[in-house]
Order: C-alpha cells, then sequence, then structure tokens
C-alpha cells in the first residue's frame, strides 16, 4: 500500500469517528497493525514484538480496525450483481455447464517478480525464497 493510500484511509477513518488517537496508541499505528496482520500476512506474535505491544492490545486493536473496515464495506466494496444470466462460455460448454452456471468470475493469484530496496527485501521474499508482489485478481468472462 502506497503512503498516500495509507493516509487516505487513516483520514478516512478517522474523520468518521471509526479510529481516534488513543493515548498509547495514534490511529495510524492501528491501521499499520492491520495492515501488517492482513497484507503482509504477519502473526500476531511478530506485530507484537514489531511494535512493542501486548497480544491483548494487538488483538484489540486488530478487531477495532476490522470492525471499522467492515462499516466502509458499503460505501468501497460492489458486489457482482446476482441477477445476471449465465454466461455463454459457460452454458454453452458441456466442461462446464452445469457444474459453473452459477459462477459469477473468478480470483486467481499469482507472484510477479519484484525488484525492491534492500531495506524492504524481507517483506516481499515468498515461500519459495525470491522477491515477489503477490498480485490477486477478479475476473470475469467480458
Amino acid at each position: 500500500m502506497s503512503a498516500q493510500a495509507f493516509v487516505g484511509l487513516r483520514d478516512i477513518m478517522v474523520r468518521r469517528g471509526i479510529l481516534n488517537d488513543t493515548r498509547f496508541m495514534p490511529a495510524a499505528e492501528q491501521l499499520e497493525i492491520f495492515l501488517r496482520v492482513v497484507a503482509q500476512a504477519n502473526n500476531y506474535h511478530s506485530v507484537c514484538e514489531f511494535f512493542q505491544h501486548s497480544l491483548e492490545t494487538v488483538s484489540r486493536n486488530f478487531n477495532h480496525v476490522l470492525q471499522g473496515i467492515l462499516l466502509l464495506k458499503d460505501e468501497y466494496i460492489t458486489l457482482p450483481d446476482p441477477t445476471v444470466p449465465c454466461h455463454s462460455h459457460i452454458k454453452n460448454n458441456s466442461n462446464f455447464y452445469p457444474y459453473f452456471k452459477d459462477i459469477l468470475g473468478a480470483i486467481n493469484g499469482t507472484h510477479i517478480p519484484a525488484i525492491v530496496s534492500r531495506q524492504k527485501q524481507r517483506r516481499y521474499r515468498n515461500r519459495k525464497d525470491f522477491i515477489s508482489q503477490n498480485v490477486m485478481a477478479t475476473i470475469s468472462f467480458d
């Protein structure tokens, strides 16, 4: 996530009263904890170590931000229309129909090799031990 996108999301959540600076943790840190768990697949223990907070604090703040994200979902996430008829690519292919007649699209992910600075390489190293960016895309037949 770019710094501009991070600040934008934080500002939206603060403006709506979803996140607030607390005595011991600013709103930006609360959001960063959430994103480290979700986007970078860090476990709670590594996040606790990184931010020097207890497991209870990290868990509480993660869940608080998650509830806030759910409040924003209707405005920022568009779900597929279930009333759209079965796509002709599926309907006209006996290998696909009737097994995929209710499919609206597909999500697929891949790792794209990346070049990043040495300081960021640990964050981008995948399980096969090369530097990559995990890219997920949702597609339809159109």
